[in-house]
C-alpha cells in the first residue's frame, strides 16, 4: 500500500511527483502551470496563487516547473544562483526582485528562442549578468544590470577568470558585457540600467549571425574597462575575401537608437558606441547608430575600427547623434598614427571602408570626426558643429 501513496520531494524548490496511479503504461504526466511564483520564503506545498503563496524558492527551479511560454513572476528578494532559461518563458521581476550571480560564471543564460527577461536586477556575475546565445526572438527589457563581467577586471582576486576575456582582446570592450546577445538575432534590448560593469551591451556572432536586433532607450553608464555599447565580428567565417556571408555569420542590420551611453572605459579603453572587428573575414556592416547620446567615454562617442585587411565594415550609418565630449584617453589602436585629442567620432581602417556620418551634434571636442586609413566619409559636412576646433580630420 506504501507504494501507491503519492509524495513529494523537494529539488532546489521544485517538486517532483510519484503518482498513486501508476500501472503498466506507466504514470500519466500531468501539465505544468502557465504561471508561476518564486520568493525567498517558497513553499512547495504552497497554493502558489501569488507572491505570499509562492511555490518556489529557486529561480531555476521554477523555469522546470512552468510550462513552455509560461509566466516566471519573481518575487521581490536576492536569489544567489545562475538561471538558465531553456524554453520560452517569461521572467517578469517584482519590485525588489534581484539575482545575485556572486561566484558563477552568468547571471542569466538563454538558449531559448522567444524568451522574454524584465523586471530584475542581475549582479556580480564572473561573467554577462544576461547572456542569449544562439536564438531568436529574445526580449531584455526593463531591468538593472549592474557590477557584471567581473572577470575582466585587473582588480579583480582571479582576472580573466571568464573563458570569453581571455581569447577576445583586440576590439576595445569586447569581453562579454553587462548584455550579451551572442549569434543571436531578431531581439530587442531596450529600456534597461546598465551599470558598473566591465562592458555595457555586446552583439557578436562567434556561433551565428547577429542580425536585425534593436538595442534602444538604455542607460548604460560607468563600464569600467569597456564600451557602453559594442557592436563586434568575431567570426573569420562572416567574410571570407572580403564578401559578406550572412547565412553563416556577420553583425548586420542591427539598430542602436535613443540611448544614452556615457563615462565608460574610463580605466581602459571604451567608446559610447564602437563598431569592430579584429579578425580577417570578420564583418560589421550595414548597422544604424541614430539618435544617442554620448559623453564623457574614454573613447570616441562613436568608434568604427577595422583592424586587419580582409574585414567588411561597409554600409554602416551614424546619424543623428549628440555626441559630447568623448575620447578623453585617447585612440593608439592604429598607432603610429594616434588620435590623442578629445573627438567625437573616429573612423580607422586599413582597407577601404565606406560609412555615412550625418546630421549628428558635436560639441566641445577638438576633432569633431577623426578618420585614418582609406575612408570614404558620406555626406560628413552635413553635421552640425559647437566648440569644436577641427570638424573634419583626415589622416
Amino acid at each position: 500500500m506504501n507504494k501507491l501513496k503519492a509524495s513529494a520531494i523537494s529539488a532546489a524548490g521544485g517538486v517532483v511527483l510519484v503518482s498513486p496511479f501508476l500501472g503498466a503504461l506507466g504514470a500519466q504526466a500531468q501539465p505544468l502551470p502557465h504561471t508561476v511564483y518564486v520568493s525567498t520564503h517558497g513553499v512547495i506545498t504552497a497554493s502558489d496563487k501569488g507572491c505570499d503563496s509562492a511555490a518556489y524558492k529557486s529561480i531555476s527551479a521554477a523555469v522546470s516547473g512552468v510550462d513552455a511560454k509560461g509566466t516566471v513572476i519573481v518575487c521581490g528578494g536576492t536569489f544567489r544562483e545562475t538561471v538558465s532559461v531553456a524554453k520560452a518563458v517569461t521572467l517578469q521581476g517584482r519590485s525588489g526582485a534581484t539575482i545575485d550571480a556572486t561566484n558563477q560564471n552568468n547571471g542569466v543564460t538563454i538558449t531559448a528562442s522567444g524568451v522574454t527577461i524584465s523586471g530584475l536586477t542581475v549582479e556580480n556575475a564572473i561573467g554577462e549578468g544576461i547572456l542569449a546565445n544562439g536564438v531568436s526572438g529574445i526580449t531584455i527589457a526593463g531591468n538593472v544590470v549592474k557590477h557584471n563581467d567581473l572577470g575582466a577586471l585587473p582588480t579583480n582576486p582571479v582576472p580573466n577568470t571568464y573563458p570569453f576575456c581571455a581569447v577576445n582582446q583586440g576590439v576595445p570592450g569586447d569581453c562579454g558585457e553587462g548584455i550579451h546577445l551572442m549569434g543571436t538575432s531578431n531581439s530587442t534590448i531596450s529600456g534597461n540600467t546598465i551599470t558598473g560593469n566591465s562592458g555595457g551591451v555586446l552583439v557578436s556572432d562567434e556561433t551565428g549571425p547577429a542580425a536585425h536586433n534593436r538595442i534602444a532607450g538604455n542607460v548604460v553608464t560607468g563600464s569600467l574597462t569597456a564600451c557602453g555599447i559594442t557592436i563586434v565580428g568575431h567570426n573569420p567565417a562572416a567574410a571570407p575575401n572580403g564578401v559578406p556571408a550572412p547565412s553563416v555569420a556577420g553583425v548586420f542590420d542591427n539598430d542602436i537608437v535613443g540611448n544614452i551611453s556615457d563615462d565608460n572605459g574610463l580605466r581602459g579603453a571604451g567608446a559610447g558606441v564602437v563598431l569592430a572587428t579584429g579578425a580577417p573575414g570578420g564583418a560589421v556592416y550595414n548597422n544604424t547608430v541614430e539618435g544617442n547620446v554620448l559623453n564623457g567615454n574614454a573613447l570616441s562617442g562613436v568608434t568604427v575600427h577595422s583592424h586587419v585587411a580582409g574585414e567588411y565594415l561597409n554600409g554602416n550609418v551614424i546619424r543623428g547623434n549628440q555626441i559630447g565630449t568623448n575620447n578623453l584617453n585617447g585612440d593608439p589602436d592604429f598607432a603610429p598614427v594616434i588620435d590623442s585629442e578629445t573627438t567625437g567620432i573616429v573612423v580607422a581602417t586599413v582597407s577601404p571602408l565606406s560609412i555615412e556620418i550625418t546630421g549628428n551634434l558635436i560639441t566641445n571636442d577638438h576633432f569633431g570626426v577623426w578618420t585614418t586609413g582609406p575612408v570614404t566619409a558620406k555626406n560628413v559636412r552635413a553635421n552640425a558643429f559647437a566648440g569644436v576646433s577641427v570638424q573634419v580630420s583626415t589622416n
